[in-house]
């Protein structure tokens, strides 16, 4: 899910906040989100189950839990307000995402790290393994020239 940088620009008479599911092929021809070598996503990545279920993915705010989560909730009313002008892309059958598409997840690893002198952790990374594959999140974003560069509130999907 991501900010929704054109909205006001190709749907000015688009009423209501909220959500919009991205359908137009002209916006799939080159999608914000998409580089080279990794997705960079603003709030985060739902991941729709097998048994109907949810699981979302997203970066909490910097502070004394900045990292990266795990939860089993939409990412819609949790991790992203229900009213927010975002972009939701269904990427289940684009790009690199349909590699992954129908496989059971074999592993998912949470990588903490030591947070600074005063104690605690923080987890920068999170890895899902699928039985071909692995998808890596961690904090980060894109330059423009799509170059991964540090951030706190984005996060990059290798």
């Amino acid at each position: 899910m991501t900010i929704d940088y054109e909205r006001a620009e190709r749907f000015p008479k688009l009423e209501g906040i909220g959500p919009r599911n991205v359908m137009g092929k002209a916006e799939w021809l080159s999608p914000p989100w998409s580089c080279p070598d990794f997705d960079s996503v603003d709030y985060g990545v739902e991941i729709a189950l097998t048994d109907g279920r949810v699981a979302s993915l997203t970066w909490d705010p910097p502070g004394a839990i900045e990292g990266i989560g795990l939860s089993a909730v939409p990412l819609i009313g949790t991790g992203v307000a229900s009213d927010a002008d975002d972009a939701v892309w269904d990427v289940t059958g684009h790009g690199r995402w349909h590699q992954v598409r129908d496989q059971l997840i074999s592993d998912v690893e949470l990588r903490y790290e030591p947070w600074g002198e005063g104690g605690g952790f923080w987890c920068p990374q999170i890895q899902i393994r699928f039985a071909a594959s692995t998808i890596t999140f961690e904090l980060g974003d894109s330059a423009p020239d799509c170059q991964a560069i540090p951030s706190s509130d984005n996060i990059l999907v290798l």
